[in-house]
This record gives structure tokens, sequence and C-alpha cells, in this order.
């Protein structure tokens, strides 16, 4: 048996009436958020940097060529300086660490400053201030011998205020 026609048509106009308060929910839900929301102007936050990656560094003496480099905690060779002479000694930089047991110096072609990188700071601490004393900026700087004796280096990358990387101290000695 087939339904009266009045009934089907009731049955159509509710199906009809469900499709309608189905979309004007969403509808409404979708003006809702845009209106919360500000417009639909959302904020993103700000790209943050990449952090840069350092595994150790190098220090150069571009008079002599000679470099000293770090190697997990402790340094392959050291410098030396002459009383009130300045020895200008360069900072690079290898993002790849060695084994444990390669301790060969990086090629040159892995070396990097902090030149590009306008947001680093490079401090250079003397432990005993009174044998010497370092000028220097982001890509190196000059140590000047002022008293005869052993102190050690302790060098710092900085981003604003925080601590990015931080190497073993490096013994020096002022003759």
């Amino acid at each position: 048996m087939s339904a009266p026609p009045l009934t089907m048509e009731f049955l159509m106009i509710r199906a009809t009436a469900r499709v309608c308060w189905t979309r004007r929910a969403a509808l409404l839900s979708l003006c809702a958020a845009a209106a919360c929301g500000g417009g639909g102007d959302i904020a993103a936050p700000p790209p943050e940097a990449p952090r840069l990656q350092i595994a150790s560094v190098l220090v150069e003496d571009p008079a002599s060529g000679t470099v000293y480099f770090s190697h997990d905690d402790h340094w392959h060779g050291f410098p030396t300086v002459a009383m009130g002479a300045p020895r200008r000694l360069l900072m690079h930089f290898v993002k790849q660490g060695r084994a444990p047991d390669d301790h060969d110096m990086p090629p040159r072609n892995e070396w990097f400053t902090l030149a590009p990188h306008a947001d680093h700071s490079l401090p250079v601490v003397i432990e005993d201030p009174t044998r010497a004393r370092w000028e220097g900026d982001r890509l190196g700087g000059a140590l000047t011998g002022q008293q005869a004796g052993a102190s050690r280096l302790n060098i710092r990358v900085f981003r604003a205020t925080t601590t990015v990387w931080e190497a073993p101290p490096l013994n020096f000695i002022v003759r």
C-alpha cells in the first residue's frame, strides 16, 4: 500500500526543513567564529629564527696561520702572547661534531663565522684579567698580554641574553 499523497508531501517538507536547519546552523556557527575571531584576521605567532648550530670553535691566529680548535671538552693547542703586544685571533665555528677519537681539525670548508648573524654576540671573558685583556667583536678580537703567566679564555655565543653555545675554557700563556 502506498501512503496517501498528503503524508508523502508532509515527509518531503519535513526533510527539506531539516536540510535548511542544518545549513542555517552551519552558517550561524561560521558567523559566530568570524565575530569572535575579530573578522577572521587571526594573528599567527611570529616565525622563530632557526637556532644556530655549533659543535665546536676554532681560534685562528692569522699572523702565523696557527689554528687552535675545541674538541668535546678540551682544546688542541693554545695561544702564547707577548706582554704588551696584542695578538689578533679570529673565531670560526663548525656545525658538525667530530667523533671522540677523531682529533683532526675540521676542514676549512666547514668553518663559518658569526658575521651574518647580527643577533648573536661573542663575549670572551678572561679568567685572570691581570694576565691579559680581550677586545673583540663577533668575528674575533685582540688578546693583549699584561703580566707573565697563564690564564684561560671563556668563549660563549649569545643570542640577545641567552647563551646559545659555550666552549671549554682555552688556556693561554703570556710571556
